[in-house]
């Protein structure tokens, strides 16, 4: 008897077993990019800028950020907290915080921040490379290679095809986005809610407020008097 559920059990899991886990990489990556809005949509975006509040695991006073990617992988991130004020700048291999040059793991965190901002890109950019790693608790899993010691992998759920989680690597280094709260901006798929990690330790959880596509240069500063 017990014997005959147990087989019941296990024939009833396999029937219900999502079909995405049989499906191929192409076929994954083509539902991705037809859930975020579409390859065409995404490969028409040169522009992304954000603005929202993070809230740092560690520390007191929220901040008010302004993240400005630019294609290919150019990023400027500006987050006003109540005592301070953080800018770190992002332009292929350069990178600076706070006007200072930075380099080694600091610059790698940076550029996995630039490649991550914009997903859909990624796949489509990056499509001869990616590789499929299987599934991860449930979630298929894609790793983008960027360089020859730099990935980002996505966990991707199978009913929403929706990228839940993204994890950076680099030398020595890993940091993980967990994404909720999808909303559509002109079309486009966007996670509005990421909560961050470095080294399994929570760093902070950033809700954004808007999303603009292809907007407007941002004014330059008023004039000297």
């Amino acid at each position: 008897m017990r014997k005959t559920a147990a087989l019941a059990t296990l024939t009833l899991s396999l029937l219900l077993t999502p079909h995405a886990f049989a499906q191929s990489l192409d076929d994954v990556v083509g539902s991705v990019l037809k859930e975020y809005g579409g390859a065409a949509a995404w490969q028409k975006v040169t522009t992304i800028r954000e603005t929202g509040t993070v809230v740092p695991a560690m520390g007191s006073g929220n901040g008010a950020t302004t993240r400005s990617w630019q294609k290919p992988d150019k990023l400027r991130i500006e987050i006003v907290y109540p005592t301070r004020t953080e800018l770190r700048v992002v332009d292929g291999d350069q990178g600076t915080n706070n006007g200072k040059e930075v380099t080694g793991p600091g610059l790698d965190a940076m550029k996995l921040q630039a490649a991550r901002l914009a997903l859909p890109l990624l796949l489509i950019e990056k499509r001869a490379s990616l590789r499929d790693a299987g599934t991860n608790n449930s979630f298929r899993v894609i790793e983008v290679p960027l360089t020859a010691s730099m990935t980002v992998s996505m966990d991707i759920d199978p009913k929403s095809w929706h990228i839940v989680r993204s994890t950076g690597k680099t030398t020595g280094m890993d940091f993980v986005v967990d994404y909720n709260d999808f909303r559509r901006v002109d079309g486009l798929l966007f996670a509005f809610t990421e909560s961050g990690m470095a080294q399994g330790t929570p760093t902070a959880k950033t809700t954004l407020g808007a999303i603009v596509i292809n907007g407007p240069a941002a004014p330059p500063p008023p004039a000297a008097k």
